[in-house]
């Protein structure tokens, strides 16, 4: 009879080995290599901070068998980089978990794959969870931060939890170094959109504006409450702002 130990062991094991169908080596030739998540047969998400701007980039999906990638479009910002290689690979894809119900103190470990096409792990358990959290102006759906040892190539591996689906893409891009996971609903979100733009799209009304003070005899003959505003500086011509009516000197 096997002990609970044993059970346990081998369950994590099987586990590890099921996800890890999906974990990718990516070489991209900024010095070192780092893991990726095989989103569709032809598209591969990895850390953007791991890819080198014009270089190649080969992806190792198990030992001897490697195929090239271009770069289809990255949002440096959540550093989220998607990847598109030359032919298919016949390998499982990213099986996404829900991660809204994830506690504090909760067992999971990081996969990785290396240059060789060797998966590796490292485990710990969840010692921080926030809900929607902003990087530069990117939106991440949900902080998640493991304890445990992102070690070098880590960065664009699978994070999975006990019922062995991936719960988000390590990095430690974002964190000074200190692990994170990029929650699958934004890896999905993001790589939606840079599959069909390259890029992900950022605000623009087409405005210079400069903060003022509202004087109190303005406020109370225009009724406003505010003390302060924003002075329009510029309008850029056939900009959104133009179209709409914004005027030079608005408030």
């Amino acid at each position: 009879m096997q002990s609970t130990w044993q059970n346990m062991s081998k369950e994590i094991s099987e586990s590890v080995a099921r996800a890890g169908q999906a974990v990718v080596a990516v070489d991209g030739r900024s010095g070192h290599t780092s893991s990726g998540l095989l989103w569709r047969p032809n598209l591969v998400l990895t850390a953007s901070h791991t890819i080198r701007q014009g270089g190649e980039i080969t992806i190792i999906s198990r030992p001897g068998h490697s195929v090239r990638a271009q770069l289809a479009g990255r949002a440096s910002g959540a550093d989220i980089a998607l990847l598109r290689v030359d032919q298919e690979i016949a390998q499982d894809c990213a099986d996404f978990g829900p991660t809204t119900s994830l506690a504090i103190g909760e067992f999971v470990v990081a996969i990785a794959r290396t240059r060789r096409g060797n998966i590796v792990a490292s485990s710990g358990i969840l010692s921080g969870l926030m809900g929607e959290w902003q990087f530069g102006r990117t939106r991440i759906d949900q902080f998640i931060r493991p304890d445990l040892t992102l070690y070098p190539g880590f960065s664009g591996g699978a994070l999975i939890g006990a019922d062995g689906k991936i719960l988000g893409m390590t990095t430690g891009g974002l964190a000074r170094g200190k692990p994170i996971a990029i929650p699958a609903s934004t890896l999905t979100r993001i790589a939606d959109e840079l599959g069909q733009r390259g890029h992900i799209g950022t605000p623009y009304i087409g405005l210079v504006m400069q903060p003022v003070q509202i004087p109190d005899s303005l406020q109370q003959k225009s009724a406003v409450t505010a003390g302060s505003g924003l002075l329009v500086m510029h309008v850029e011509a056939g900009g959104p702002a133009d179209t709409a009516g914004v005027l030079l000197g608005d408030v």
